[in-house]
């Protein structure tokens, strides 16, 4: 006798009741993946059942699959179909397979554009925001100087000035995310 299906239920995973809408559904996974990203401070087990449960729901057909596996299993029919059902069976596909028709390619792109930070975003202050922009334009002004002056070591300088400029343009950004939050 097979043991029983102990996969957490999606809705529940998801918090949304069996009858909503795949815009409810799909609001709910992603301010769900925003609470529990690892990235956000989430657990990397809440996310990978979150996941699995947005995989489940998403598609139609297999929302429509589980949802008739449910009834099965009340009535005591089986609910794993077995091996070689494709995307009619309850948990077809894992997460990481790439996306089979037009609607996953959608929502793949819809993914992608999606610029809604995690946190909220905390710019560099002070002398840190205006330090990158500025030994960018005194690189500038060297390049020219060198060129106008036709001289080695000024354009020794702007290299310099240049690569001191582009360490500043990743060091601040960095330092800005490590200050604690007001």
């Amino acid at each position: 006798m097979a043991a029983p299906d102990r996969r957490p239920d999606p809705y529940a995973v998801l918090g949304v009741p069996a009858t909503a809408t795949q815009i409810e559904i799909r609001a709910a996974y992603r301010a769900a993946a925003r609470r529990l990203h690892p990235d956000a401070g989430g657990s990397a087990d809440a996310m990978q059942r979150l996941n699995t449960a947005w995989h489940v729901l998403q598609d139609p057909a297999r929302r429509a699959a589980y949802d008739r596996s449910l009834r099965g299993a009340g009535s005591g029919g089986r609910t794993d179909p077995g091996p070689g059902a494709g995307t009619g069976g309850a948990w077809a596909g894992r997460p990481g397979d790439p996306p089979e028709d037009a609607t996953d390619w959608i929502d793949l792109a819809a993914d992608l554009l999606d610029d809604t930070p995690v946190h909220d975003v905390q710019a560099p202050e002070g002398w840190w925001a205006l330090l990158p922009p500025a030994m960018f334009l005194f690189a500038v002004g060297l390049l020219i100087g060198a060129f106008f002056f036709a001289s080695p070591a000024l354009l020794v300088f702007a290299g310099g000035a240049f690569f001191l400029a582009l360490g500043l343009f990743v060091l601040a950004p960095l330092r800005a995310m490590t200050r604690p939050r007001r």
